[in-house]
């Protein structure tokens, strides 16, 4: 959700004046924040994926969703 709001700041107060030459071609700042923003989300998504992984297959988690007795 903070993401769109920012989204939403920067698309609005960008000047649609304001254009960068991408491969030869002029592209609208505009769209340019925009895709960073997918970006940068696609990026978190991915890194968060990356990071909770390995914690899925705890043994400790497994014994207590599964009631596999030990010490708990």
């Amino acid at each position: 959700m903070k993401t769109v709001l920012v989204l939403l700041v920067l698309i609005t107060g960008a000047s649609h004046r304001i254009a960068f030459v991408l491969f030869g071609q002029p592209v609208p700042a505009l769209w340019l924040i925009a895709a960073a923003e997918v970006l940068a989300a696609a990026g978190g998504v991915w890194l968060a994926v990356r990071v909770i992984g390995p914690f899925r297959s705890w043994h400790c988690l497994r014994t207590a969703r599964y009631g596999g007795g030990g010490a708990w």
